[in-house]
């Protein structure tokens, strides 16, 4: 999505990307040239090819309602998309604070739900009062965040191939930032998770691939700060056209088991919330669903093809319609500037019909997945639970990535176990920090880290996989 200022005339005339005559401009100039051809033909001949129809303005007005109809019908399915989209992320938002607020913990959740930055109760003070049931629900509460960061991913895989599903195939860009999406998730995954979550996404990997990314069975994210995308055989890659098992599917049956086991625990949530979080699991399900139904229902084939049937016959009519004599304006500007008009109406009802992918004016989806990672890290440490938030860590983004979004993408979440053979920049913004995480030997919990002064350029490691600041 493209973030402009809608009160300056200067901001809007001066854009091209996402706009209509970017997408336009070669038909555009195609009727211009055919409509100047045949006028300079009527004007040698000395003739006109038809006669000047005063009535020729009915199928104008045919044609331009239905140009608007389409519009405005694919307007109402880019709201619907928007909706479906802050819903999704609403749930997820929604999940981790139901979690954070009804996990009950031990006494050190105890003590910081009733004395929350009283009397300099801090969370190290806290961090000394925690037992058993505590370590429990950090461990809950991180696993919660990470399946719902790594949902949040792969809503936005869903949404980048709609396309691909229809036509069996993708680009190599487009391919290569697929790829650096499924390493987002092996950074929130572990490798058993992963690779059941990867089986259900079925799009051809080259040998390159799979030895470069894959082959180590580690998250490998600073290839892509290494290298841009592969070269493949006829630039394209396979992407399978059959039904099958969702990836969001495969994440949501990882949410729903585990918000079953710690129903009635001590360190869990009473019995009676547990259809509170199937109700959000279920209606994350459904959003999925409608997401999937809007993506391959496009408008009916028979509405799309008459109006652009019409459209071609009445440009190509126009010469039929008009008298030489009247001069370049009426013969030449002005059918110019009326194929601009409905070219350009019937290029914004293509545009927002289908507002999941990765164009100029669909929606930022990478946006709503940022600001769902800083959200859910902050409700962890509103919670108090400090050791479930210091499971995650940022990664840098890379450079071909960061267009992704109309907001800064600088940097993403990822969880330190999976990323602990590499050395990851820890500050945000400007200077920073060199962090090292070391294992203490705590499953899933407990990492510690060490700190050393940071450098000024981001580049990616050597051979041994280090990122450096």
């Amino acid at each position: 999505m493209i973030n402009y200022d809608g009160s300056s005339w200067l901001d809007v005339l001066l854009r091209w990307r996402g706009t209509v005559l970017a997408a336009t401009w070669r038909k555009i100039a195609l009727v211009s040239l055919y409509v100047s051809a045949s006028y300079v033909l009527q004007v040698l001949l000395e003739c006109n090819f038809g006669s000047a129809w005063d009535k020729s303005y009915i199928v104008g007005s045919s044609l331009s309602f239905l140009l608007v109809f389409r519009a405005n019908s694919s307007y109402l399915r880019y709201q619907d998309g928007r909706r479906i989209c802050a819903d999704f992320f609403g749930c997820l938002r929604n999940l981790a604070m139901l979690c954070c607020a009804l996990f009950r913990g031990g006494h050190g959740q105890y003590v910081w739900n009733r004395r929350l930055n009283a009397d300099g109760f801090s969370e190290e003070r806290r961090a000394g009062l925690d037992d058993i049931a505590d370590f429990r629900t950090s461990e809950a509460r991180a696993d919660i965040v990470r399946w719902s960061l790594a949902l949040a991913v792969a809503f936005r895989i869903t949404m980048s191939l709609g396309i691909a599903r229809s036509t069996g195939e993708v680009g190599e860009v487009t391919k290569w930032k697929l790829n650096f999406a499924r390493m987002r998730l092996r950074a929130l995954l572990s490798r058993e998770e992963f690779l059941e979550v990867d089986r259900a996404l079925r799009v051809e990997d080259t040998g390159t691939e799979r030895r470069l990314l894959w082959g180590s069975g580690k998250s490998e994210p600073q290839v892509f700060h290494q290298c841009g995308p592969l070269s493949t055989p006829g630039g394209r890659y396979l992407v399978s056209m059959e039904p099958g098992v969702r990836q969001v599917l495969v994440m949501l049956n990882f949410i729903g088991m585990s918000m079953r086991l710690h129903a009635n625990e001590p360190y869990g949530y009473k019995e009676r919330f547990l259809p509170s979080f199937n109700a959000i699991v279920t209606q994350l399900n459904t959003l999925h669903d409608r997401l999937c139904q809007a993506m391959t229902s496009p408008l009916p084939l028979p509405y799309v093809s008459l109006v652009r049937t019409l459209l071609v016959l009445y440009l190509f009519s126009v010469p039929f319609f008009t008298h030489y004599t009247e001069g370049v304006l009426a013969n030449v500007v002005n059918p110019t500037l009326m194929a601009m008009a409905l070219l350009g109406i019937e290029q914004i009802g293509t545009e927002l019909e289908n507002p999941f992918g990765d164009d100029a004016n669909d929606l930022d989806c990478q946006e709503m997945i940022m600001g769902l990672e800083k959200e859910l890290l902050r409700t962890l440490e509103i919670a108090g639970d400090v050791r479930a938030r210091d499971v995650f860590t940022w990664l840098p983004v890379p450079r071909f990535m960061r267009g992704e979004s109309a907001k800064p993408f600088l940097w993403y979440v990822a969880v330190k176990r999976e990323v602990q053979h590499l050395e990851v920049p820890h500050a945000r913004g400007a200077g920073g920090l060199r962090v090292r995480h070391v294992n203490l030997g705590m499953p899933h919990v407990g990492l510690a880290t060490a700190l050393a002064p940071s450098g000024d350029l981001l580049r990616a490691g050597a051979a041994a996989g280090v990122y450096a600041r």
